[in-house]
């Protein structure tokens, strides 16, 4: 058997752990109470807990050998890991549903976290997996990637993503390229409003190429978002006006802290121009690396980014580290308190793009 640094065993606790956390709080909300601080378990473990983990388990640059790579990107059981992402988060849906209805009934502090809470899984575990679904060469993959982000009400970021930012990723033309100094908010802002439209105009000038109008029935737009309207209208009919507003809160949290990675993961880092107005080949160095271990394990690998946009299709378990890559200082979760600290990200990341341009125009 092939070996690789990703350890598929570990992997797979680390989802069923972050899967089970709104659980517990909302079992130790009921068992010992206070309702409404054990629903905040996930968001503690997530974003406190976790990260100190990370930092004191450390940083894994080992390699997959290039003659193993070919047997680990075709093994099969890689792929079940994230294609479980999808029932696995259908189901949890499913149960917080009417859990939250219960509970905001006598706590809708404990409702509230527990919505945030589920926002979270849907955001770290979710749109992550469903990540890595969409960039895949199988129907299966990429399907059960856009009805997972159906789920979290982000179908358009199937088509965005694939089709926009990777071509203009580290470009000013690029809305999830976080520019130097822009601040968490106003990319967010930008991104919420902007790429959505994005998504539509790109799944258009697909059709067009195609030699079809760009409202064609067959423009993928229309059964993503169509799939979000029949979930939440099916919320909506089981559960109440409060099932919808459960939907949209998860969402929203899921959301949002996908974009909040989209601002760390390429923030400040620009492609040159070339005489004739188009920009260099996209390489390692404009995407920020990372390769703390039990983060990489939790999210497919995805911090390896810089190696993920020169080699767009490559599996999560065979993504490799690049030391002349730019380097973030920690991982994803702590990088996302720390986005919404503008000042203190600043302190923290503007001399680590100024050092990384330095060694561009040395």
């Amino acid at each position: 058997m092939a070996s690789t640094p990703f350890d598929r065993r570990r992997a797979w606790f680390i989802l069923l752990q972050f899967l089970s956390l709104p659980i517990i709080g909302w079992w130790l909300g009921n068992a010992i109470g206070p309702a409404w601080l054990y629903n905040l378990l996930t968001p503690f473990w997530v974003f406190v807990v976790f990260p100190l983990l990370d930092t004191w388990i450390g940083l894994d640059t080992r390699n997959p050998s290039p003659e193993n790579e070919a047997g680990l990107a075709a093994d099969p059981g890689y792929k079940l890991l994230p294609l479980f992402a999808l029932p696995a988060y259908g189901a949890m849906l499913l149960w917080a549903g009417p859990t939250f209805i219960a509970l905001f009934a006598t706590s809708p502090g404990a409702a509230l976290g527990l919505g945030i809470s589920v926002g979270i899984v849907g955001g770290a575990i979710g749109i992550t997996y469903a990540h890595e679904l969409i960039h895949k060469p199988t129907a299966l993959e990429r399907n059960a990637g856009g009805v997972l982000l159906s789920l979290v009400a982000y179908g358009g970021f199937k088509v965005e993503h694939v089709f926009g930012h990777h071509v203009d990723v580290a470009t000013p033309r690029d809305t999830s390229t976080a520019r130097l100094g822009q601040s968490a908010y106003a990319f967010l802002l930008r991104s919420l409003l902007l790429n959505p439209v994005r998504a539509w105009q790109l799944a258009g000038a697909r059709l067009r190429a195609r030699g079809l109008p760009a409202w064609h029935w067959r423009n993928e737009m229309y059964l993503w978002h169509g799939l979000t309207l029949l979930f939440a209208a099916g919320m909506m009919a089981w559960l109440g006006w409060a099932g919808l507003a459960f939907f949209a809160l998860q969402a929203l949290v899921a959301i949002t802290l996908l974009e909040l990675v989209n601002y760390i993961e390429h923030y400040g880092l620009l492609r040159r121009r070339r005489p004739d107005g188009s920009y260099e080949r996209v390489t390692p160095r404009h995407s920020w690396n990372d390769s703390h271990h039990l983060s990489n394990l939790a999210l497919l690998n995805l911090q390896r980014h810089s190696d993920h946009h020169a080699f767009a299709a490559r599996r999560y378990q065979v993504l490799r580290h690049h030391d002349d890559a730019p380097q973030l200082p920690t991982g994803y979760a702590s990088l996302v308190l720390l986005a919404l600290l503008p000042p203190l990200w600043r302190h923290f990341m503007d001399p680590r793009v100024a050092a990384w341009k330095a060694a561009e125009t040395a």
